[in-house]
């Protein structure tokens, strides 16, 4: 009993703290994690996904100079950092356009598509402002994640 009192606990406070709402049209696209680590949000042309940047612990400020730089190649794109510590990219890398968002923890989101058109931007500007909007309401910024099913 008590596992599932923990369950309903763990719910409760994932959606508490911030589950992104998406623009209209995106769909979950489920990956092979049963946690929905790998999951995805397409509306058929522009794709979200979300992962954990790793790095070594010793000595390291998240989105210091030596993340940014790490960051770039590994994308092969310029990284550049906001005024609010947020580091963020765009580019073409094979044949995607990418923008990405890191924000204080660590976290990548991505934003990729074949097109570099008006949706592209919209959804990039989406993607930041939000990041930001939720820190000012308090809320940590997620992707909905599904738990096992």
């Amino acid at each position: 009993m008590k596992y599932f009192f923990s369950f309903l606990f763990l719910l409760y406070v994932m959606t508490g703290l911030g589950q992104a709402s998406f623009p209209k049209g995106f769909k979950l696209i489920e990956g092979d994690n049963p946690m929905g680590e790998d999951d995805r949000y397409s509306n058929g042309k522009d794709v979200f996904q979300i992962h954990l940047f790793w790095r070594a612990y010793d000595n390291y400020t998240w989105n210091d100079d030596k993340v940014k730089q790490d960051i770039a190649k590994g994308y092969g794109f310029p990284i550049y950092r906001t005024t609010d510590s947020l580091l963020w990219g765009t580019g073409k890398t094979d044949d995607l356009y990418f923008y990405i968002v890191v924000d204080w923890g660590g976290e990548i989101f991505e934003l990729f598509s074949r097109d570099n058109d008006a949706d592209f931007a919209t959804y990039s500007k989406w993607l930041i402002s939000s990041i930001r909007e939720y820190r000012k309401k308090g809320k940590w910024f997620i992707f909905p994640r599904r738990i096992l099913k």
